[in-house]
């Protein structure tokens, strides 16, 4: 007889809302995590007061939204601090005067400042940005071959608008170049994002994104299940074509049916399992994927408040940057002069910081995954237009510390580095052509009882949403398939 039900490796959000939902249908779940609490990368940390992430992160859609679908399946109430400001996105679009200017995508009166004027530009901006928002799946499904970059780059429109949504809501969204994203993935998210009337409020949790996972996993003990923290996992055991258990690196093994990763599509397949259990033509398959890109930059830590909101994003006019350019940056032959950059804190919500003024600010931009590659030039980029935008930032007294976001602490607290050039992405495999929506690996992969989940396969959304809706997908097909045992 089994030890478990289940196990399930990795408590990020896809393994933490897998784990979670099949504790709370009574199975026994055991969940093994390699750090301290759940949340992957989304970990929380505090210290001095205030609550926060290592990594920035983006919640489209606002709420209600999977998160608050399985804080309600299983009955994990978590407050919404988010929801209790009046706290706004803020856009800031750099000409190439060099002069910056506030744009407001909801609000046409201020494209006026970045030479939307005048009935013809006007026009093309409505026109546009009703395209995108009233076309119809048949037509966005069209796109899936296109990338963000070329199609944006045929459409008529005002370059500090095309600039903006190409940047936000393809490399933005998805931490990949726009000239792999694919165009209907940009539209779906604009979309998505664009919807206040099915997504009207913002949302950030008491406890954090970490905070919020480790109050789901707790149905895991609840209904008689264990979790092992700071566990990692050697092996996933198989026998004769099909899951048995893992085994940890301490030596210890547990047994159970059916096993759900969440520790990576490529580590799953090649390094917990191992290639030769597979058909070669799926492991060269899983080899060749892509990875994203990944997120360097700063932690402030400061003594009072500088940012009025949670989020601003700075889009200088030369910033659709392509994966060669991002190559070239990680290999040294140019430096970053035309990048977007994100600035934000979560400390302005209730019960975020310590006394609702000192902040833990984030000011991060997309570099190439390699880990190893010195980014010395990205923190001087960042550092240089920060002066510029919040020059308050850098007065004296103001920064109580800084700490840097490199790319070895994603790896360390996420997926395993496995391959050269790779393991610092910030979600995991890219949501690229060729390797996106029907071209996308699967969740139940090709041995009976293996599962993946995360940002590596099934799903849709920014980060931690596609994470969350995938742990939702496995889970319904993980229910399929044992109604379909027990009636064989």
């Amino acid at each position: 007889m089994a030890d478990y039900d289940y196990i399930v490796i990795g408590a990020g959000p896809g393994g933490a809302t897998a784990a979670s939902l099949l504790a709370h249908d009574g199975k026994r779940v055991l969940l093994a995590d390699k750090n301290p609490s759940a949340g992957g990368k989304m970990m929380t940390f505090h210290n001095g007061g205030h609550t926060y992430e290592l990594f920035p992160q983006n919640l489209i859609p606002y709420a209600p939204s999977l998160f608050e679908r399985l804080s309600e399946t299983v009955g994990k109430p978590v407050r919404n601090v988010a929801a209790e400001i009046d706290d706004k996105v803020n856009i800031l679009y750099g000409d190439r005067s060099g002069k910056v200017h506030l744009l407001d995508p909801k609000d046409f009166k201020t494209f006026k400042a970045i030479g939307i004027k005048g009935f013809k530009n006007t026009l093309q901006t409505v026109l546009v940005m009703l395209k995108l928002l009233k076309m119809k799946p048949k037509k966005i499904a069209a796109l899936e071959k296109i990338s963000a970059l070329d199609y944006m780059n045929g459409l008529k429109m005002p370059e500090a608008l095309r600039v903006f949504v190409t940047a936000s809501f393809g490399e933005g969204a998805f931490e990949m170049t726009s000239d792999k994203v694919p165009a209907a993935h940009l539209v779906r998210i604009f979309q998505t994002s664009m919807d206040s009337k099915k997504y009207p409020t913002p949302r950030y949790y008491e406890g954090g994104i970490g905070g919020f996972f480790d109050r789901m996993v707790e149905t895991v003990t609840d209904n008689g299940g264990k979790i092992l923290w700071k566990t990692r996992v050697k092996s996933i055991d198989t026998e004769n074509g099909r899951v048995v258990g893992i085994t940890t690196e301490s030596g210890e093994k547990y047994t159970a049916p059916i096993v759900v990763s969440n520790a990576g599509l490529r580590q799953t397949v090649l390094k917990l399992v191992g290639e030769s259990n597979f058909t070669p033509e799926y492991a060269e398959r899983i080899k060749g994927l892509q990875s994203n890109l990944a997120d360097v930059g700063y932690r402030f830590f400061t003594t009072q408040r500088v940012l009025q909101y949670s989020t601003y994003v700075y889009y200088p006019y030369n910033c659709l940057e392509t994966w060669a350019d991002f190559e070239e940056v990680r290999d040294g032959k140019k430096k970053p002069t035309g990048n977007y950059i994100y600035i934000g804190s979560k400390s302005v919500y209730p019960t975020i910081s310590p006394d609702g003024e000192k902040q833990v600010i984030y000011a991060v931009m997309s570099a190439h995954p390699d880990p190893e590659q010195d980014i010395t030039p990205q923190l001087a980029y960042i550092d240089e237009k920060l002066k510029m935008l919040f020059p308050k930032l850098y007065e004296d007294g103001i920064i109580e510390k800084r700490e840097i976001m490199g790319l070895k602490e994603v790896s360390a607290l996420g997926v395993d580095k496995l391959f050269d050039g790779q393991g610092g992405e910030s979600y995991g495999i890219a949501n690229s052509i060729g390797q996106s929506d029907g071209d996308r690996p699967v969740c139940n992969l090709p041995i009976e009882g293996l599962y993946c989940v995360g940002n590596d396969t099934e799903g849709f959304g920014v980060g931690t949403h596609r994470a969350v809706e995938s742990g939702f997908i496995a889970y319904e097909k993980l229910r399929k398939y044992c109604a379909n045992q027990v009636k064989l």
